[in-house]
């Protein structure tokens, strides 16, 4: 069984913000799908996510669109993915499995494309919303899984923050 939560985020600081909450619960072999259309915040989530994760300047953390996969190092490695740029069918042999068997955390934009690639990962879904800046963020994850309890802190950090519609 799966549980989900959703997240407003009305600015690129505060979807960065966010992604620094998730990063901070990141622990090696975690992987995060996140899935969304072109410019609703993956990359910035993931920058957070990873400047968090191994103590780097977002700045530094740049989106691996061409490069496919980009490594950073703390108390352990964090794997940046951007599948944006290949096909399904070319994505076996690309390293994704081997950053996991290696202990990295692994954090995937345009995941869709690796539909069943991990039994436990934390899959967000990221939508843009009525207003200009609003983003839509679905964090779902599964209720027996390695995110349960973790994801937790993340949630306690947002659920009193306002709703738009």
């Amino acid at each position: 069984m799966t549980k989900e939560f959703e997240i407003m985020t009305s600015s690129e600081e505060e979807t960065l913000r966010l992604g620094g909450a998730i990063g901070g619960l990141l622990r090696p072999r975690d992987v995060v799908l996140l899935i969304g259309e072109l410019g609703t915040g993956k990359t910035r989530l993931a920058k957070g996510m990873v400047s968090a994760a191994v103590d780097v300047n977002p700045d530094e953390v740049v989106s691996p669109t061409f490069t496919l996969i980009n490594c950073f190092d703390g108390k352990f490695q964090v794997c940046h993915a951007d599948l944006y740029r290949i096909n399904p069918e070319h994505l076996e042999g690309i390293g994704l499995e081997d950053a996991l068997d290696g202990g990295a955390a692994l954090i995937v934009e345009w995941a869709e494309k690796i539909a069943g690639f991990n039994e436990d990962p934390l899959s967000v879904f990221i939508t843009y919303c009525n207003y200009e800046n609003l983003r839509r963020f679905r964090l779902v994850w599964r209720e027996d899984g390695a995110w349960n309890e973790r994801i937790e802190h993340v949630l306690g950090m947002w659920r009193n923050r306002p709703t738009f519609a």
